[in-house]
């Protein structure tokens, strides 16, 4: 685990170091797990996730609502997951204070939400969503349409740090962006080094398109 002084990679980028990192997580990928991990963590053998949550799969079947209208990116994945899924409660979201609720079409659907990562770590988060067309379920970080300013260097650091050591096939690595956001804007532009990383990494991209006023399909890109 790495210790309290440890930061983690992705904790780490900014703007001035934004090229000299996306090389250095090109070149991780490149030497193979156990210097992705050392590089992502910083450490090769990080604690294993299960001994310290309580996460089953398939356990989010119930929602409850929200209480109060403040908006966060993990609401809005717990809304998006509810509203769109098996265990939609009508009477629930009619009673919830969140207003940011949108219906999901297309061939593309919300399966789980918050997702442990396989490796515990001090900062190491979860997986936003799961998505899925029925056969390929996709770990997904996803940045909400809007609030964040995040890049998508950043989003690639976090989904592949929430994923490594997950079983070759277990999930497809993938993050997600609403169209008009700035990180819609920086993949219409990416630089050599992100689609090279997206490629390197098996990074599926996706797209939220709005096809109503209070609704949006998910686009592979």
């Amino acid at each position: 685990m790495p210790s309290e002084e440890q930061i983690l990679f992705k904790d780490k980028i900014t703007k001035k170091q934004y090229t000299v990192l996306a090389e250095e997580l090109l070149n991780a990928i490149e030497m193979g797990e156990d210097a992705l991990k050392k590089v992502l963590i910083g450490c090769e053998n990080p604690e294993l996730y299960f001994s310290h949550g309580t996460y089953q799969e398939g356990g989010h079947n119930r929602c409850g609502g929200l209480k109060g209208n403040r908006f966060t990116e993990k609401r809005f994945c717990k809304c998006l997951y509810y509203r769109n899924g098996k265990y939609h409660n009508p009477e629930e979201c009619r009673e919830c204070d969140f207003a940011d609720r949108f219906d999901i079409t297309g061939n593309y659907r919300i399966t789980d939400y918050e997702v442990p990562a396989y490796f515990y770590g001090k900062g190491i988060g979860k997986i936003d969503l799961i998505i899925s067309n029925g056969k390929t379920r996709y770990a997904t970080e996803l940045k909400s349409y809007k609030g964040n300013e995040e890049t998508l260097l950043r989003m690639i650091a976090e989904i592949v740090t929430y994923t490594i050591g997950y079983p070759a096939g277990k999930y497809v690595k993938a993050i997600a962006f609403f169209e008009g956001t700035k990180q819609n804007d920086e993949f219409e532009k990416a630089a050599p080094e992100i689609k090279e990383l997206l490629e390197k990494a098996n990074i599926t991209v996706f797209r939220f398109e709005k096809t109503g006023e209070k609704a949006y399909k998910i686009c592979r890109l």
